[in-house]
């Protein structure tokens, strides 16, 4: 069996708040902006809180980058502790596809 390639993906839906998504080492596979409603910053993280390894910053920085959704970015990314999500001013609908 290899996580990487074999469906379907679990999820996890995250609206704005601070969130151990998964614990454990796993892939993730991508994150979807559903609803975002204000900008701020989203740090994904490699561990169960913020002092993980960095992995992205999803930045929202004005009105028309806000306005653009939905969108997906696909990270397909092995992560060795967990997936941790961390929101700064950024409030919205977050889904989360892991294995």
């Amino acid at each position: 069996m290899n996580s990487a390639i074999d469906f379907p993906w679990d999820k996890s839906h995250n609206i704005g708040a601070d969130e151990i998504v998964k614990t454990g080492p796993c892939v993730l596979h991508n994150v979807t902006i559903n609803g975002t409603t204000t900008v701020g910053d989203m740090a994904i993280y490699d561990g169960v809180d913020n002092t993980g390894t960095l992995i992205a910053t999803i930045a929202l920085r004005s009105a028309v980058q806000v306005s653009i959704q939905p969108i997906t970015l696909n990270y397909d990314c092995a992560m060795a502790d967990g997936i941790f999500l961390e929101h700064t001013a950024w409030v919205g609908s977050i889904t989360v596809t892991h294995k």
